[in-house]
This record gives C-alpha cells, sequence and structure tokens, in this order.
C-alpha cells in the first residue's frame, strides 16, 4: 500500500510545476520576480519578461496538494485532466484578447496519465499560438 501512495506523491502539483518552470524560464533569461502565482488564487500562474516581450505561462498539476480543500483523490483523472485543459485553453484565449502582442503557454508535469489524456492534442496548440511545456520533477522542460 506505502509504495502505491507514493507513485502517487511523484505526481507533481500545480505549485510543484510552477516552481520548476519558473526556475527554468529564469535560467533561460526571462524575468519573472514576484508574478507567479501558488496555492489556489486566480490570475495567470506566471508572467515573465524578456526584453519587450512577454510571456504569460497557464499551469496545471497532477495531483491536487495534500492541502487542497477539494482534495478527493490522489491523482487527477482523464476527465479532470481534459477538464483542466479546457480551462486552461480558454484562459489563454481569453489572455490573448486582452494582451495580443502576449506570448502564451500552458504547462504540465510530464506525467504518463496527462500524455495519455491529452498528449495528442498538444501539439495543435502552436498553431494557435500557445507553446506548450512538459515539465518533470528532474529539472528537464520539454517544450
Amino acid at each position: 500500500m506505502t509504495d502505491h501512495l507514493n507513485v502517487f506523491k511523484m505526481k507533481l502539483t500545480e505549485v510543484e510545476t510552477v516552481l520548476l518552470l519558473k526556475d527554468y524560464l529564469e535560467e533561460s533569461g526571462w524575468e519573472i520576480g514576484d508574478k507567479f502565482c501558488l496555492g489556489s488564487k486566480h490570475g495567470i500562474d506566471i508572467e515573465a519578461c524578456k526584453g519587450n516581450k512577454i510571456l504569460l505561462v497557464e499551469i496545471k498539476g497532477a495531483r491536487a496538494g495534500d492541502d487542497a480543500p477539494t482534495k478527493k483523490r490522489e491523482h487527477f483523472d482523464s476527465g479532470q485532466i481534459k477538464t483542466h485543459f479546457g480551462k486552461a485553453l480558454v484562459k489563454m484565449l481569453e489572455e490573448k484578447a486582452k494582451n495580443p502582442e502576449a506570448g502564451l503557454a500552458i504547462a504540465h508535469p510530464d506525467d504518463v496519465d496527462i500524455r495519455r489524456a491529452i498528449g495528442a492534442v498538444t501539439p495543435f496548440l502552436k498553431s494557435l499560438g500557445i507553446k506548450h511545456f512538459w515539465v518533470s520533477r528532474d529539472d528537464v522542460i520539454e517544450e
């Protein structure tokens, strides 16, 4: 039973994914400062600047945080993953309407369940002008 629970603990929460991607972007020359969101606050999860470029990132996790008030499962099922992805996509399109010059991105943990649920559709984000990041715990970020 313990091993089963440890597998789910390996799945990244949204907060963990935000922090890993934030570090990656800063190492890639983006300035973020305090323009990132942890927890259940509304708004863009990361706002990064590089010169006169702005990148707005919406991030989703593979499981709820241990202290999440609505936590019901150890990890998100495929329906929740697709719902979260849909909400992220709508948020990015809303941001594009408000900030047409901003770069947009959605990020997910590099997780087998998430790849199974939405991996076939993430390449189509490029045609909408939206980057996608796969984020892993070992600091490997795939764009």
